[in-house]
């Protein structure tokens, strides 16, 4: 059973370098491409139900056990991640490539689509130090060429900010490790908590967290969001951009919950109080954000970047219902921001523009879309019974518990910020004038297109109401992530031995 959790990260990338070879025939690179991703998401979700089940899956390989070799662990956190990456990216790739199609694929787009995926699911997945920082350049590296596709030169330009800004915080993340690594003297997770558990020296814990925060923060748009608008609104398909929504500041968002819960979750006065005060500023930002542009892709973007805010702000929280109520509400919003992406998409292909003044008349022709857009909104918004509800009473609650009323009402008013944000865009579908009078000849939508907005909208609706089954995997996941101790006996049961003999 242990060996299946490699074959999420295994998969994509064996079937990423065949699709070298099969780049000529559209056709059979995207039956590859889909059925390998339907695959691995099937084989998730039993690994997700045997985990809920039983106990972590845990791999070491080569039969090298910790803190000797490398490891990766399955626990209920990691494979909800790799469930829900898996979900949206099979959806991704059978979306299409849009009008950039034939280019897309003699420049290998499903191949760096699936790299990407394989450092995604390797960064959940792993469970020492190093190896996540590994997992991270997979990830950077494919996402460098998804940025640049297409060589304008607006992509350039967003291209060299996304780029150095990652590199920055890739050698951040490098230098947290480094000395983290001398500080405890391992990089597994399970040992480098339980030994960060016993350190007296504060001071340089704290130093070392709060580096950990900019190099994490940085890859989830925490603050240092510069590279996200960008970036999102030059990519040259509509698959990239979802792509990018769905996965780049997740993953970011999940590294920042592991190390804050398991490892640095000693001195929450410093750390998770500074949590709550970026949590917040990017809350702001995010609002400003959706609010400022009329280019529908810059505010979908903006959308990316205030829920990043929403997720660190239950985490910030330092209780069990905030930081259950922020992995519910990361897992959630996964396949919501692949949902707006979906849509926005769909508009910027219909129209041929990105401003949302030329969408006058669009839902009457296209009423399927105003259904759609109006159940995404109530999603993001947090309105009941969509999926975004139940994650941010959870949020709420662990703020209320920790005091944070600040957080609390920031977090009220830019949900319904970014609900009239998007409103205005389905307001205009449905009524107002075109700019300058000008009417534009709506490109029809294929059929398979609007199925899988169609999937991921009853997804968004199944989520909300299947809520209490879904906190049943992130309570599990948080009650274990909190305690250091219980995370050790359920993965590494011999370390914690070890450590009673000293």
């Amino acid at each position: 059973m242990n060996n299946l959790l490699i074959l999420p990260l295994l998969l994509p990338v064996i079937c990423a370098l065949v699709l070298v070879f099969t780049r000529k025939n559209s056709l059979l690179s995207r039956i590859l491409s889909i059925g390998t991703m339907c695959v691995s998401t099937l084989i998730s979700v039993y690994l997700l139900i045997h985990v809920m089940r039983t106990r972590p899956l845990v791999l070491d390989f080569g039969g090298w056990r910790a803190p000797f070799g490398i490891q990766f662990v399955g626990d209920t956190l990691s494979l909800l991640m790799v469930t829900t990456s898996s979900f949206v990216v099979t959806l991704i790739i059978a979306y299409g490539f849009g009008r950039a199609e034939k280019r897309a694929i003699r420049y290998y787009l499903p191949s760096f689509i699936l790299f990407l995926t394989t450092g995604v699911v390797g960064s959940f997945l792993t469970a020492d130090l190093f190896n996540i920082y590994v997992m991270f350049e997979v990830m950077l590296l494919a996402s460098f060429v998804l940025v640049t596709l297409g060589q304008s030169v607006e992509q350039l330009r967003a291209a060299i900010i996304y780029v150095v800004l990652n590199i920055i915080g890739s050698w951040l993340l490098l230098l947290g490790i480094g000395l983290l690594y001398k500080l405890t003297g391992t990089l597994n997770y399970a040992l480098v908590a339980q030994r960060l558990d016993d350190m007296k020296d504060a001071s340089s814990v704290v130093i070392i967290a709060i580096i950990f925060l900019v190099a994490f923060g940085s890859k989830a748009a925490l603050v240092l969001f510069m590279w996200l608008p960008k970036a999102y609104s030059v990519l040259n398909t509509e698959l990239a951009a979802a792509l990018f929504a769905a996965l780049m500041t997740k993953v970011g968002a999940y590294a920042l919950i592991r190390f804050f819960t398991l490892m640095f979750n000693d001195h929450p006065e410093i750390t998770h109080e500074l949590l709550v005060v970026l949590a917040c500023i990017t809350m702001l930002i995010g609002a400003f954000g959706v609010l400022a542009y009329t280019n529908i892709k810059k505010i979908a973007a903006y959308q990316v970047i205030l829920s990043i805010g929403f997720i660190i702000l239950g985490l910030g929280s330092h209780t069990f219902s905030g930081v259950s109520g922020a992995i519910f509400y990361l897992a959630n919003d996964i396949v919501v921001k692949t949902l707006l992406f979906f849509i926005i998409g769909s508009l910027v292909y219909m129209s041929g523009r990105q401003h949302y003044s030329y969408l006058h008349g669009l839902a009457k022709r296209e009423p399927f879309f105003g259904v759609a857009f109006i159940i995404m909104i109530f999603a993001i918004g947090g309105v009941p019974p969509f999926s975004g509800f139940p994650g941010k009473i959870y949020i709420f609650k662990g703020a209320i518990e920790n005091g944070n009323y600040i957080g609390l009402a920031l977090m009220i008013i830019t949900s319904l910020l970014a609900m009239y944000s998007l409103f205005r865009i389905y307001f205009k579908m449905y009524s107002g004038h075109s700019a300058e009078g000008e009417r534009v000849e709506f490109n029809p939508l294929q059929g398979y297109r609007k199925w899988l907005i169609g999937i991921l909208t009853t997804v968004v609706l199944v989520m909300g109401l299947a809520a209490p089954l879904l906190f049943k995997v992130t309570d599990q996941a948080t009650k274990m992530n909190m305690n250091p101790d219980n995370y050790t006996k359920l993965v590494n049961p011999h370390l914690l031995k070890e450590a009673h003999k000293r």
